[in-house]
């Protein structure tokens, strides 16, 4: 038996001289016949895993493993090649972004992974350090950041309503359901979670700080940039926080009101603040991003109180007509009728 090389372990070259072992690794059932093995053929185009091949098989675990759990056309390329089944089949075609199984890849969490984030938005220190590249980074979504603003669209306009109702319930004011409250909110929402990363995720791309070269470890870290994807689904959870406290916001009472204001978005722009840190430290502008994050989240919540609940104290009640007020009699009118009763009256005294 010839020695094997360096470069034939490498394309893993059957050696052993007689049967592959048979190796139970709780495999499927693989095509068998005429490939002599993993990697072999001619070009790795027509080959097939050899059947009892423990190495293909364990591959071929393995891989199906990660394609089940990332569902992406883009592992399954990967798997194909790895696993030597073939390249440029159906699994290895790229998807278009016209069709729904290109935007299936952004909805890809369950209950579970919701609720553990739009928790992790409203609790400061929650989420770890490396929240945003290992969480969020390696799977984002658009599921829960969608279905948080359209409740939180719906529950600003409902509650809105409520306490324009409540405000001038005892004013004799014949109230209506105001429908434009819920444009606006939609409008103002769908910007604020779409527009502000964007805007964001560019800054990050031009304020990024020069690395060292020679300092290869710390080169991937120090370059580190979140997704645009990453951005939205952040901001898209951070605004749960404000479906509860627009509830809270009918009961009217301005101290309380602030105080939610104030509350929400501190805890929520802390949050931000702490899982966004990795690529802040990589800014070069890092301290006016923050204070620009923070104050464009206070300016939100505060933007919803002054413009959905609070209503001026002082402020006429639209509806109710004035009272009728008596014209007053001109000045000329008046001296016109003084003058012919005083002429009148000699008259009288003579007859």
């Amino acid at each position: 038996m010839e020695t094997p090389t360096a470069d034939d372990l490498l394309q893993f070259r059957d050696y052993s001289g007689g049967a592959p072992a048979q190796i139970n690794v709780n495999s499927p059932t693989h095509a068998t016949g005429g490939g002599s093995g993993f990697g072999s053929g001619s070009g790795g185009t027509n080959a097939q895993r050899q059947r009892g091949d423990p190495l293909a098989d364990l591959i071929y675990d393995m891989s199906t493993s990660a394609q089940n759990m990332a569902g992406g056309s883009s592992n399954q390329a990967q798997n194909a090649s790895l696993d030597g089944s073939g390249g440029g089949g159906v699994g290895g075609a790229r998807l278009s972004f016209l069709t729904i199984e290109y935007y299936q890849q952004f909805f890809n969490v369950d209950t579970y992974m919701v609720l553990e984030r739009i928790v992790n938005s409203m609790i400061p220190k929650r989420a770890a350090g490396n929240y945003l590249r290992m969480n969020i980074g390696e799977n984002p979504d658009l599921y829960g950041p969608f279905w948080i603003t359209v409740t939180l669209i719906f529950s600003i306009a409902i509650s809105g309503n409520i306490a324009s109702y409540l405000h001038h319930a005892s004013d004799g004011y014949h109230w209506h359901y105001n429908f434009h409250l819920v444009s606006y909110a939609a409008t103002c929402i769908f910007l604020y979670a779409n527009i502000l990363p964007a805007v964001l995720w560019a800054l990050f791309k031009y304020s990024l700080k020069p690395v060292d070269s020679a300092d290869a470890v710390e080169t991937d870290s120090a370059s580190y940039t979140p997704t645009l994807l990453s951005l939205m689904c952040i901001y898209g959870y951070s605004l749960a926080i404000y479906i509860p406290v627009s509830i809270l916001w009918v009961i009217n009472i301005s101290v309380l009101q602030w105080l939610l204001v104030i509350t929400a978005a501190l805890l929520s722009g802390t949050v931000l603040i702490a899982v966004l840190t990795p690529a802040l430290r990589n800014s070069q502008f890092s301290l006016f991003l923050i204070i620009g994050i923070l104050i464009a989240h206070i300016v939100l919540a505060a933007g919803f109180l002054l413009y959905f609940f609070h209503s001026p104290p002082d402020s006429p009640v639209a509806g109710v007509p004035p009272p009728p007020v008596a014209p007053a009699a001109p000045a000329a009118l008046k001296a016109v009728t003084e003058v012919v009763l005083a002429n009148v009256a000699p008259g009288n005294r003579s007859q």
